[in-house]
């Protein structure tokens, strides 16, 4: 199995104040479409609608974010997704309407 990562923009189904927002998934599964089916189900169990979703492969463990501190933070929730069956995501971010 593979840890797989995406960016996700999605909206709210319920709230009346947010429009929507964005947000880093990881999970490990077989293949992207796995990753992509199980990432969906749980947003819409968060009453979250998936709008676009940027791309989905596999995260690079190797990747040099900007700052030590952002490598460290992936890297977390890479090993967090390689070691749980749920999703693992990175901070919500919303957009006001």
């Amino acid at each position: 199995m593979t840890v797989y990562w995406t960016s996700i923009e999605y909206e709210y189904k319920f709230k009346d104040n947010l429009k929507g927002g964005f947000v880093y998934a990881f999970i490990k599964a077989k293949d992207a479409i796995s990753a992509y089916e199980i990432i969906k189900k749980d947003l819409i169990s968060r009453n979250l609608t998936p709008i676009s979703w940027d791309f989905i492969c596999p995260f690079d463990i190797n990747t040099e974010w900007e700052s030590e501190e952002e490598t460290l933070h992936y890297k977390g929730l890479y090993e967090k997704a390689l070691n749980h069956k749920q999703c693992v995501y990175d901070n919500f971010y919303a957009y006001v309407k």
